[in-house]
């Protein structure tokens, strides 16, 4: 008969390069095939963190006292046992920059920071997001992910850390590839669908897709199928997340800030700087209430 206390358990080890991989492996796992809402939901916290992880890796490499919250008040016995509080993953990107010399895409950081809204409503009071939202941003952080620890990582790893990152960026990005074909697949239905309506069709803030169709009602993503009844609202969003614009008290009255009152319906949903499916790449004043275009003679 086994004496149980001398049966050796297994005990959790997951140092940061390890854990980060592991994170991005879940991540793919539950959106492959069709994922349920409880695969949605731990792709949005798996990921998340995998970004923090990773992130908060590279500043490891730099100096262990980087990823504590004050690194004024860094102590070596206190992070060696876990017993400190780590910087968010803002301030790891401000770090990576002004410190490291890391300069991430902002594009990147713009979609990182919304898939960090989306776990803090999950955590805190959920959050109704349509699968192929989920799926399209997954999809662009990973892609970024891979190359930040191709670029950023891989160089200053060696032994086993070296070998797990090696070998997860290589089967995730071959698994990576299926997503963005099933991606492409959905994309290509979508466009003889707004190909009529290219000059009110604009970036899903929600998806990040060229598939948000304004100027009726409902205002539809054809892409990931979320809708949106208030125009106003749609409009903040878009220039929140897809312009990256910081809304601020008081903000709505001044000259920079790119919505105003459409002169034709006179909802304060026109937004001055959209990118709209037939003129990609310049500013288009476009209502999203209405659908008007306006003349604009800038670039």
């Amino acid at each position: 008969m086994t004496d149980s206390a001398s049966v050796r358990r297994p005990h959790v080890d997951y140092p940061p390069i390890p854990n980060g991989m592991d994170y991005l492996d879940s991540v793919v796992d539950h959106l492959s095939g069709e994922p349920k809402p409880r695969d949605l939901k731990y792709a949005v916290l798996h990921l998340q963190a995998a970004a923090e992880v990773l992130l908060k890796a590279r500043l490891l490499q730099e100096h262990w006292s980087l990823v504590f919250k004050d690194p004024g008040r860094a102590d070596r016995s206190r992070f060696e046992s876990g017993d400190f509080e780590s910087c968010g993953t803002a301030e790891a990107v401000s770090r990576l920059r002004n410190i490291v010399g890391v300069d991430l895409p902002k594009a990147a950081i713009d979609e990182i920071n919304q898939l960090a809204k989306w776990r803090n409503a999950l955590q805190h009071y959920g959050v109704t997001v349509p699968a192929p939202a989920v799926e399209s941003r997954a999809a662009r952080i990973l892609d970024f992910l891979l190359l930040f620890i191709a670029e950023n990582l891989l160089p200053g790893l060696s032994g086993r850390d070296a070998m797990y990152a090696g070998e997860g960026e290589y089967h995730i990005r071959a698994r990576l590839t299926d997503m963005r074909a099933v991606i492409e697949a959905r994309m290509d239905r979508v466009r003889p669908v707004i190909a009529s309506v290219a000059e009110r069709t604009v970036e899903c803030p929600e998806c990040g897709q060229l598939a948000l169709v304004v100027g009726s009602s409902p205002l539809q993503c054809r892409f990931c199928d979320e809708e949106h009844r208030s125009a106003a609202s749609i409009a903040e969003f878009y220039v929140g997340v897809t312009l990256g614009k910081e809304w601020e008290p008081g903000y709505e009255d001044s000259a920079t800030w790119p919505i105003e009152t459409c002169p034709d319906c006179t909802e304060h949903a026109l937004v001055l700087e959209a990118e709209t499916a037939a003129a990609p790449g310049r500013h288009t004043p476009l209502c999203f209430a209405c659908g008007t275009v306006l003349q604009n003679s800038g670039g």
